[in-house]
């Protein structure tokens, strides 16, 4: 009887924790589509303003991962699934194995989504380089120079950002 209680209990703790991990998981994707949008229009304040708050969601969600490590570690599992296959047939299990492959689901959109905000965080530094080198006037330096003629950066003695343009 005392062994019930206990599965019971661990069930319930495994279910809020997914669905703690799915409402956490869901605001860091939103946070997320918010930075996209304030990258695609370059809103430097606006990105500020939502990286601060994202980083708060991410951290979120990585002590809900940390937390759910503990819990399989303390009930001898590597991964949710494995502990859930491991319960008796009951309703919560049911709960838990649909909520484990919408987590599964979101972890899969919050990496796509933060690659993308990285290749477009990327291209938005390249571009400013880009274009602070051509108000500035720095050329590109040479890769090969004449014996006793200017050196490889083209003679300059101080590089503005990049020398690539």
């Amino acid at each position: 009887m005392e062994n019930k209680r206990e599965e019971k209990a661990a069930m319930q703790e495994a279910v809020a924790l997914l669905r703690k991990q799915l409402l956490t998981g869901n605001n860091c994707v939103d946070w997320l589509q918010q930075l996209k949008k304030a990258l695609l229009h370059s809103s430097g304040k606006e990105i500020t303003g939502t990286v601060q708050a994202m980083e708060s969601a991410l951290g979120d969600y990585v002590r809900l991962e940390e937390e759910q490590s503990a819990f399989l570690k303390a009930h001898g599992s590597s991964r949710m699934s494995a502990f859930l296959a491991s319960q008796p047939d009951s309703v919560e299990r049911d709960v838990a194995f649909r909520l484990v492959d919408k987590v599964n689901v979101l972890g899969k959109e919050l990496r796509e989504s933060i690659a993308l905000n990285q290749e477009l965080m990327s291209r938005s530094k390249d571009y400013i380089d880009y274009h602070m080198n051509l108000m500035s006037g720095v050329k590109a330096g040479t890769i090969y120079s004449a014996p006793g003629g200017p050196g490889r950066d083209g003679g300059r003695d101080r590089k503005m950002f990049d020398s690539s343009v």
